[in-house]
């Protein structure tokens, strides 16, 4: 994963300011199914710190927040965003070594980050961390379709080297939750969907498609100005360099639960 984390370098104050956090019920609903008293919460590929904020308000006060980070640039954004908060820890790891022992975390979750880490070594990782009874937990943001974002794929994958089918990759980016339920020690794998929706200007739907790698590697191919001015001309062509643009929202939980010593 640490690899993968440079793609967002000079990306991260942009991260923080664009992309969304995530609605407090998904964290509500993972805490009201553990089995164990701890009160640790680990955030896995925390990136600038918008899940962990989410997470610190969704479960509020007598929590301990872990935020684990390999990107340098997105852990100094971490790092400054938190640096008053003395329940969050920062942490220079990544999801296949999270360098925390063995049954300390009550729960540990990773946002919409799943797809940047080695499946397999994660699962490992994450039940050796969690303690008996603890929620591993893969959440996701998915933005429902609209025909200008339909619009801006296509731009991604026809100026891309790299991406040429983004329906595809992002399929990828979360496990289905029979894979949570084949983890060893893992059980009682379920999944939730919790629709909400959010208002940007024009300029902010580009901002926020600012903060996709995928563009990024467009950006780095032909420059910012050549793709801003593309963008802008797409929301142009949707009638909506004017008007608010009302955003869809879907975000998944999929979680299990680790096996207590005599089971539940």
């Amino acid at each position: 994963m640490r690899e993968e984390a440079e793609r967002f370098d000079g990306l991260a104050e942009t991260y923080e300011m664009h992309r969304p956090g995530y609605p407090a019920p998904v964290f509500q609903a993972l805490v009201a199914d553990l089995r164990c008293p701890a009160r640790v919460a680990v955030d896995v590929g925390a990136g600038p710190g918008n899940s962990t904020a989410s997470l610190r308000g969704a479960l509020g006060p007598g929590w301990r927040f872990i935020a684990i980070e390999p990107g340098r640039d997105m852990r100094r954004v971490l790092s400054r965003r938190f640096s008053a908060a003395p329940d969050v820890q920062v942490v220079d790891a990544t999801a296949e070594d999270m360098r925390l022992p063995s049954g300390m975390a009550t729960l540990v979750v990773a946002c919409t980050a799943y797809h940047w880490f080695d499946a397999p070594r994660f699962y490992a990782e994450a039940t050796r961390v969690l303690a008996l009874g603890g929620v591993l937990a893969i959440v996701r943001n998915r933005r429902k379709p609209l025909p200008v974002l339909q619009a801006f794929d296509r731009y991604i994958e026809e100026h891309s080297a790299e991406i040429k089918d983004l329906a595809r990759r992002e399929a990828r980016k979360e496990p289905v939750v029979r894979d949570l339920a084949r983890v060893p020690g893992l059980m009682a794998a379920r999944s939730h969907t919790y629709p909400w929706s959010s208002e940007v200007t024009a300029r902010g739907l580009i901002d926020l498609y600012l903060t996709r790698s995928t563009l990024w590697g467009v950006v780095r191919r032909v420059g910012l100005s050549r793709v801003m001015a593309d963008l802008t001309m797409i929301c142009a062509e949707h009638g909506l360099q004017d008007l608010p643009i009302r955003l869809d929202w879907e975000t998944t939980a999929k979680w299990a639960r680790k096996h207590t010593e005599g089971g539940i």
